[in-house]
């Protein structure tokens, strides 16, 4: 309570005088959304969460509770401020309750701390290195388009009136039905933006993103510290998990540790990282401790977890029917298993009361509301089969008879196999007595029958999941291998440490080998993803996408404009600059696989007539073409590559005026369409 009096203070009476400090306004306004869900943990679970294993808990509920706020005002179209102040009364209405607890002197709930004499304490010291590391390289990791994408709706919620209104990259009303109406997390990136007064490209890139890869290595720690009831248990199964990531990092999206550095701060990774291994812990709870608190915050978790991303859902429930199948068979006759397993299962279907109605209503599969709802507003056939046909993506593996599972390169990884084969015979020995390995055993079991299943895989991904989607699936095999390694390893270390008879200070320095082991092994593989990660940053300020031009748009569009230039560039332009507005978003992977996806859709796709045109401008058009483009999309301003033939041809040209903007890659036109002939 009085760090959140601390950090209301700081905001709202000194923010004349942070303004050049941006980490304290972020510091502060983490404090203040983390105080609703830290005061729900202490109030009903802190017994569950001690120590640091508050800060995800609290992350997951606090986020939890915001997007939800948010959803009333995207769909109603409601101002950031309103939104705000919806916020504002949640934080308030937090801290007195806070209050008057402490007048009441209401007792805390019992709290299991740690001895301070455990020695296993000083395995902090590794966990935070390599969580230090992981949020370091993150800074530097490539920017996808996915989070350009909402940083765009970020920048667009900020310059408006109404919230999820107008497209932001071509300025046209949303559709009717759009998933960006539910996107709670995009709204609560805003809020922060607009209490912090940090533009949210860096918020986003170099304080947010950073900070939810340490919260969910803490998130980790937590599932693990539940499970095992062991400091040093799950500081030995976090340092497994952040070693795994950064083993396998690149500076591609697609590797696993690029994959987490990049995107953790999306609100899918939010959900894969954060959501799914908090809701796991009150699952197992619910199931051990048998307390309805529990069970209502795993519900809310579910309910909640929508307004961030529909994913989170998905993983969660296939979770959760892992643990409750596998807690129902480590019991099959006793009738209080049954009941919490089919408590916990209504808990969770609960969620699913909407989508069954509409399938029950439109006759459709549940697919088609998930393709009508994609963010982008892509076709339905491209968003079905691009996966097939777009090789870099590596996600499906289609079988001779038409049917498909996930891509085996993932349970081909060296980690995984060393999870199934040593971790599936450690758990099934522990599956009557414990709840942990009911859980990871079930997450591994559901995940991979669903995704390497044929029969089962092709189901899901025609009716349930785009199969693009399918991958997504799997993110419980990508938290449960690392855990039960982690478990195995820990295991390890008592059973050597009971054998030889040893002092806890002797075991400790057992552990701390075992992680230099660990370390050592994967230090090659990662020390060469980190050089890639920041091989891949531009001299000039990052990515391409994060070249100085950029912030000249920001700076200096101040009206409502219209910018070609390749789709490379349109996915980033929008969330440097509300007024910017662009004619193709994401075309170019459609007109590169047109043909293959048209048969595999058999059907013709439409493709926006904006995507054809920057094809052409950028193919060596005609004259006459590139005006006619220019006038038909009435553009402001063109972008083409600084000494390349179409900077030179429009030097030369009446109607293009070079403007003088801070970058060696780019060069920009002005354009009057007035002196091209337009009437």
């Amino acid at each position: 309570m009085a760090a959140s009096l601390a950090a209301l203070f700081v905001l709202v009476l000194l923010r004349d005088f942070t303004h050049t400090l941006p980490l304290i306004p972020f510091a502060c306004a983490a404090v203040l959304f983390l105080a609703p869900g830290a005061l729900v943990v202490r109030w009903l679970a802190a017994d569950l969460f001690p120590g640091a294993a508050l800060v995800p808990a609290a992350f997951a509920l606090s986020a939890g509770l915001f997007g939800v706020l948010g959803v009333p005002a995207l769909i109603l179209h409601k101002s950031l401020g309103f939104y705000l102040w919806t916020c504002g009364i949640a934080v308030a209405a937090s801290l007195m309750i806070a209050v008057v607890r402490v007048a009441l002197r209401m007792p805390k709930t019992a709290e299991k701390a740690a001895s301070e004499s455990d020695p296993f304490r000083w395995l902090w010291v590794p966990f935070l290195a390599l969580a230090g590391v992981l949020a370091h390289t993150a800074t530097v990791a490539r920017v996808d388009g996915d989070t350009w994408n909402y940083l765009a709706w970020t920048r667009e919620y900020l310059n408006t009136r109404r919230l999820a209104f107008y497209d932001p990259y071509f300025g046209t009303p949303v559709p009717e039905f759009s998933r960006v109406k539910i996107n709670g997390w995009i709204l609560e990136q805003a809020g922060l933006s607009r209490i912090t007064g940090i533009d949210p490209i860096p918020l986003v890139i170099e304080y947010l993103g950073p900070a939810l890869v340490i919260v969910s290595l803490l998130a980790v720690y937590a599932l693990a510290r539940l499970l095992f009831q062991s400091r040093g248990a799950a500081l030995i199964t976090g340092i497994v998990f952040a070693l795994f990531y950064l083993a396998f990092l690149r500076a591609s999206q697609f590797s696993i540790g690029g994959e987490f550095l990049s995107r953790a701060v999306q609100d899918k990774d939010v959900t894969r990282f954060v959501f799914l291994p908090i809701a796991l812990c009150f699952a197992a709870a619910f199931l051990e401790k048998r307390r309805i608190a529990h069970l209502a915050i795993f519900g809310f978790l579910c309910w909640s977890v929508v307004s961030v991303h529909p994913a989170g859902l998905a993983i969660i429930g296939l979770s959760a029917a892992g643990l409750g199948l596998f807690h129902v068979l480590a019991h099959p006759r006793t009738p209080q298993a049954w009941t919490r397993a089919v408590a916990l299962g209504l808990a969770l279907l609960s969620v699913l009361l909407l989508p069954l109605l509409y399938v029950v209503l439109t006759g459709k599969p549940l697919s088609s509301a998930l393709y009508s709802a994609d963010i982008g507003a892509s076709d339905p056939a491209v968003l079905a089969n691009q996966v097939f046909v777009q090789e870099s993506w590596k996600r499906i593996f289609v079988l001779p008879d038409g049917s498909y599972t996930m891509h085996p390169s993932l349970i081909k990884n060296p980690v995984i196999i060393a999870a199934y084969v040593l971790g599936i015979p450690f758990l099934i020995w522990r599956l009557r007595r414990s709840v942990a390995a009911q859980l990871l055993l079930g997450a591994l079991f559901t995940a991979t029958v669903v995704c390497y299943v044929p029969q089962v895989a092709t189901f899901v991904g025609d009716e349930i999941v785009a199969p693009g989607q399918l991958y997504r699936l799997s993110w419980p095999i990508l938290l449960a291998a690392p855990v039960v390694l982690g478990w195995v390893a820990w295991t390890a270390i008592q059973y050597v440490s009971e054998k030889l008879d040893l002092r806890p200070a002797a075991s400790m320095l057992l552990a701390l080998a075992l992680v230099l082991a660990l370390s050592g092994a994967a230090a090659p593989s990662a020390i060469a993803g980190i050089r890639e990660v920041h091989a891949e940053r531009d001299p000039q300020g990052g990515t391409g996408r994060l070249d100085p031009m950029f912030w000249w748009l920001h700076e200096n569009i101040d009206e409502p404009s219209v910018i070609l230039a390749t789709d490379k560039a349109n996915v980033a332009i929008p969330s440097f600059s509300a007024n910017a507005n662009v004619i193709s978003f994401r075309g170019q992977p459609v007109l590169d696989n047109l043909r293959a996806l048209e048969r595999l859709a058999g059907r013709p796709i439409k493709v926006r007539q904006g995507s054809l045109d920057v094809r052409a401008f950028y193919s060596g058009p005609t004259v006459a073409e590139a005006y006619e483009i220019l006038r038909r999309n009435r553009v402001d301003y063109v972008m083409v590559q600084s000494g390349g033939a179409l900077d030179g041809q429009m030097k030369r040209r009446p109607g293009f005026t070079r403007l003088d903007i801070p970058s060696k890659r780019y060069a920009l036109f002005a354009v009057n369409r007035a002196e091209l002939g337009e009437s």
